[in-house]
């Protein structure tokens, strides 16, 4: 099949390992969660459904750069690649009408089914899925229950991923790391199936597009992947590593040191009240905070084209 040629997929796990290791802060469940349920299942030839997950948290805590990472090590051309779908479901399902959400469920049943026509590997991310119409998950339903092929419907749908991004159950994660927090329990050693089975009943009930869902009880949702709310360190990571790369592409230096300016950032970051501080917003105004401070930063002087090599050398 030619869009399973090493031309269109890379499958690179390898890749997604270190790019997860490397960029992505305060998330260990969501880490070694996604890394072992992608990787074994890119790796299984005969898989009995398509792989689902349904990562949940707040705001800024990682769910789409994580997606993001998943799309471009698994696919040449991450979201740009024709075996990819990224919908917004306030985008691209924004209208709640009887025509309208005829138009999508054609729309959507007709995507899925020539992508995977053409490539059984084919991925499709859905971003604030709490927000879809039940009427859409329904089309979703058949794609990611038990079937094999058939003489009527001969497409294989086992080897695809389906990503849901959600807020949902946000809450709820907060309330079980803090407990955890008290119990002097580190993050990389929480208890997994505690948030995933907190996540279920979220997802299950809370008000969204997923209540009530038959994906949920039918148990077609593979894993559910809990982002973890990030603290003050977790804000100080994601300030330090976007400060790094404006310093280095940047050629001017300034007189305020790194410190000084993550310091100034992360003031102008907002914190819960709580005994644990937890951004507010996690990674997710930080460029808009960075670009604030140089606005007001005056530059000491031009650096070198020599300054300027080296820092070039470093990335």
């Amino acid at each position: 099949m030619e869009c399973c040629s090493k031309y269109w997929i890379k499958n690179d796990i390898k890749e997604l390992d270190l790019r997860l290791k490397n960029q992505l802060i305060g998330q260990p469940l969501a880490y070694n969660l996604v890394l072992r349920s992608i990787s074994s299942h890119v790796s299984n030839s005969n898989p009995s459904k398509s792989l689902v997950l349904s990562l949940h948290g707040g705001t800024g805590t990682g769910k789409n750069f994580v997606a993001k990472h998943i799309v471009e090590s698994l696919y040449r051309e991450g979201y740009k690649s024709k075996y990819v779908r990224l919908y917004v479901v306030s985008r691209d399902f924004m209208h709640t009408d009887t025509a309208h959400i005829s138009q999508y469920k054609d729309r959507l049943t007709k995507d899925i089914e020539e992508i995977t026509s053409a490539c059984q590997q084919a991925t499709f991310v859905f971003d604030e899925i709490d927000q879809m119409p039940s009427q859409l998950l329904d089309v979703i339903l058949y794609y990611i229950d038990f079937h094999t092929p058939t003489s009527s419907r001969p497409i294989d749908f086992r080897k695809t991923i389906f990503i849901f991004l959600s807020n949902t159950g946000g809450t709820s994660i907060i309330k079980l790391a803090e407990k955890n927090h008290l119990l002097s329990i580190k993050r990389e050693n929480y208890n997994i199936l505690e948030f995933q089975q907190v996540l279920s009943n979220a997802a299950f009930n809370e008000q969204g597009g997923l209540q009530s869902a038959s994906l949920i009880d039918r148990h077609l949702i593979t894993f559910f992947v809990p982002f973890l709310p990030l603290e003050r360190i977790h804000i100080r990571g994601c300030i330090k590593r976007q400060l790094q790369i404006i310093l280095d592409t940047d050629e001017y230096q300034y007189d305020l040191s790194e410190d000084d300016i993550i310091n100034h950032v992360l003031n102008l970051i907002e914190f819960t009240s709580s005994s644990l501080e937890y951004s507010v917003s996690g990674c997710k105004k930080i460029q808009q905070k960075l670009d604030y401070i140089f606005e007001s930063l005056q530059p000491t002087f031009k650096k070198s084209k020599k300054q300027i090599e080296d820092s070039d050398d470093l990335l």
